[in-house]
């Protein structure tokens, strides 16, 4: 005998205004409570869900399931510093224990034009199976912590349907958007050396992210490492602050293993498919500005 249990909810637009709409919805489950907040903005392609919830259930597993257009044998998943494909179909034993797989900030299924992105900022459980992508939410074993879960949090997902390959449509930068968003920071006026509007390092290609600017850990050199997700052999060419000494190529320790060819402040990496790189750049100390100083 199948145990029916009833969800109870309520819908309120609570916001309407030119940079977004908001939808909250409410619900009550068993012994939880949830309030899902769905954004939309005029802008953006994406449709962000954030969460809270007050979890309180015992042999329970909360999922979001999303069925889709889009049939494909394989979806995509994303893993550290790369993707990995995996089948949607059970047909195999090798198959059937992908009953949820790891990924970190997006999964993926597209066929032809229909294709969607499934983007989260802290969980990271995920299965796919036929046209349908879920993502694990809570959790409520016995074992091994009786209290797995329990209690309140908050967390985001986001929906992200696209035409074209996650490649082209950029999935990656939509989850790393999601997940670092930019900080911003009031001050008073004061004089200062910058202009008006400055970037410290600009990477020119789409398929190359920078996923750490970090101080060496044996000099005062700054360390960047990036990577290319997209499978492309290029080039990678990085504006750097003026005026720049040195940016040798390095290894994983931050140890350099080639020298790099400088030009106008810029230089210019050879990345393959899916590299890591990571350069260590040596500026001028009279060059760098005092916010920059003051920031150390």
């Amino acid at each position: 005998m199948k145990r029916r249990c009833a969800v109870l909810f309520i819908v309120v637009l609570i916001e309407n205004g030119p940079l977004r709409a908001v939808i909250r919805i409410k619900k009550h489950f068993q012994n939880s409570t949830f309030i899902q907040d769905v954004t939309l903005y005029p802008a953006a392609p994406r449709v962000d869900v954030k969460m809270q919830a007050e979890w309180h259930e015992k042999h329970i597993l909360l999922k979001v399931a999303f069925p889709l257009s889009a049939h494909n044998q394989k979806a995509t998943f994303e893993i550290p510093y790369g993707s990995v494909e995996r089948p949607t179909t059970r047909n195999t034993p090798a198959e059937q224990v992908q009953f949820e797989v790891p990924a970190i900030q997006w999964a993926d299924i597209s066929h032809e034009k229909h294709c969607f992105s499934l983007l989260n900022d802290c969980k990271y459980g995920y299965d796919a199976k036929g046209n349908v992508l879920r993502l694990s939410l809570l959790r409520s074993p016995e074992w091994p912590d009786p209290h797995a879960d329990e209690g309140h949090h908050e967390f985001t997902y986001s929906l992200y349907p696209h035409a074209g390959t996650w490649r082209e449509v950029l999935t990656v930068r939509q989850g790393y958007d999601l997940n670092y968003k930019l900080l911003s920071l009031e001050t008073d006026k004061h004089q200062g050396t910058l202009a008006a509007e400055h970037a410290f390092v600009q990477i020119q290609a789409d398929n190359v992210v920078l996923t750490a600017t970090k101080k060496s850990e044996d000099d005062n050199s700054l360390v960047l490492r990036f990577y290319e997700w997209a499978g492309k052999n290029m080039d990678v060419k990085i504006q750097l602050f003026p005026e720049v000494q040195s940016a040798p190529d390095a290894d994983l320790m931050e140890r350099p293993i080639g020298t790099l060819q400088i030009t106008n402040n810029r230089v210019s990496v050879p990345t393959k498919p899916f590299e890591i790189e990571t350069v260590r750049v040596r500026f001028a100390l009279s060059t760098i500005p005092q916010e920059v100083e003051a920031a150390k």
